[in-house]
């Protein structure tokens, strides 16, 4: 069993003074900011580490609705789906380390703590309790799905999310997006999508 313990840091805390905000039962908080009126709702999902280097970097103007989603977990796919839910994206960005566009990942299993494996392999993935608080846990399969699909701008490709094929099962094209250089290529993709 893994125990999760969740925060809210000075960040946050002024997100939360400027923007409407929500915190779920998974720990995870969001941060709703508004752009002009015409665009889209584009979930950018990112470990809560990641904020103060993430912020800086997001663009002064869009259309639409952008979403911060604050992860407290270890990328997992449970509070990612839950994610999905309350933003209701078009489109949802992973934020990850590296640079470029995360266009497809080969699929993995976890057979064993540390031990992954190529998603074809016949071993059952292992099932992780995660316990958020006494009264609230949940049950993480270490199975991640493969998914590809094409890149929607000419930018860098580096591997995608692992939780990237939650997204697309739900309808939601879903990309890993490179913390380096983060602010000139999620301008490129905000043109792709015509939210800029």
């Amino acid at each position: 069993m893994q125990t999760i313990m969740g925060h809210t840091d000075w960040l946050e805390s002024l997100l939360a003074e400027r923007t409407r905000t929500l915190v779920d039962e998974f720990g995870s908080f969001y941060a709703w900011l508004e752009g002009s009126y015409g665009g889209d709702t584009l979930l950018l999902w990112m470990s809560n580490s990641m904020i103060e280097e993430v912020l800086p970097q997001l663009p002064q103007r869009f259309r639409g609705r952008m979403v911060l989603g604050l992860d407290v977990s270890e990328d997992h796919a449970v509070p990612f789906a839950r994610a999905l839910y309350w933003a209701n994206p078009r489109r949802a960005l992973v934020v990850r380390l590296g640079e470029g566009l995360g266009t497809a990942y080969p699929g993995r299993k976890e057979v064993a703590e540390g031990e992954w494996v190529p998603w074809d392999d016949p071993r059952e993935a292992r099932q992780l309790e995660v316990a958020l608080r006494p009264e609230f846990s949940y049950c993480e399969s270490r199975a991640y799905a493969p998914w590809e699909s094409p890149a929607p701008a000419p930018l860098p490709i580096f591997e995608g999310p692992r939780v990237g094929a939650v997204g697309w099962e739900r309808g939601i094209p879903t990309y890993g997006l490179g913390l380096v250089g983060l602010d000139r290529n999620l301008e490129t993709l905000l043109g792709a999508w015509r939210m800029r």
